[in-house]
């Protein structure tokens, strides 16, 4: 593939959307992607420098597609109003695992006992969880919706979930039960980048979870023990079945009280 600019999908966002410019979408999607599967071969023994190089390399490349943080429509939004959209898919993300936690412990499918504070493990956890965020909202999330925008806004979710499932896949190597719930996920993560047309809070939520249900949870704060790996499973695919229909209600303005932000 030529490197050239008619090699490259159109940039502006108000372009007109063609199966041509979605097939370049998806080309350099994969580009990037692999490319992201490499820095983590090339790093696998420090995750902090992976997940740099990955979030620098998902950046570079959704920018490169026209894919942005926020509407480039209207006028750049504000630090506080980015921290809000930011505080907003935070909460959603530390809200769903807690919950998750609580559903297995109701039913007795896991019991919380007292871990052993780390504050060094917690911030090099959470640092870990935001770059990797910002990896896979711009490359599974971002180019997904934006490949995509010729479809109805449901077609554009279930296609978010399939990315974050065949991503899940390619990285574990098997078909799993844990394929459902990143599935549910994902299409929950790209109703939140519909509702924000933007990465903000997305990116938010994606790495408040993955914080949560790791170091959290995993015992330099609290840690929460599952009675088996089918229960977590099953926990989290209800959670998260909930939180994607949820959502994708909030994303087109269908939850009552709520409505679509024009």
């Amino acid at each position: 593939m030529s490197a050239g600019p008619s090699a490259l999908p159109s940039a502006d966002i108000d372009a007109r959307a063609t199966l041509a410019d979605a097939a370049k979408v998806v080309a350099w999607g994969l580009v990037f992607w692999a490319g992201a599967q490499v820095a983590a071969g090339v790093f696998e023994r420090n995750a902090i420098a992976m997940v740099v190089v990955q979030a620098a390399l998902a950046e570079w490349g959704a920018g490169r597609m026209g894919i942005a943080w926020s509407d480039p429509r209207v006028h750049a939004p504000s630090w506080p109003a980015i921290g809000r959209r930011a505080a907003v898919g935070a909460a959603l993300g530390l809200g769903c695992a807690a919950l998750v936690a609580g559903v297995a412990i109701a039913l007795r499918a896991a019991v919380v006992v007292r871990g052993e504070p780390a504050a060094g493990a917690l911030l090099v956890g959470l640092l870990v969880a935001v770059l990797a965020a910002v990896r896979d909202e711009l490359l599974l999330r971002g180019v997904v919706l934006r490949a995509t925008r010729l479809l109805p806004v449901g077609a554009m979710l279930v296609a978010c979930g399939l990315a974050a499932a065949a991503a899940r896949l390619g990285v574990d190597g098997s078909i799993t039960a844990v394929l459902i719930p990143e599935a549910l996920r994902g299409a929950a993560l790209g109703a939140l980048w519909v509702r924000d047309r933007g990465a903000w809070m997305a990116c938010a939520a994606n790495a408040a979870w993955t914080w949560t249900t790791g170091p959290v949870f995993g015992g330099n704060l609290l840690d929460v023990r599952f009675a088996s790996d089918a229960a977590s499973v099953a926990c989290s695919m209800a959670v998260l079945a909930v939180a994607t229909v949820a959502a994708s209600l909030w994303a087109t303005g269908k939850l009552p009280g709520t409505r679509r932000a024009s």
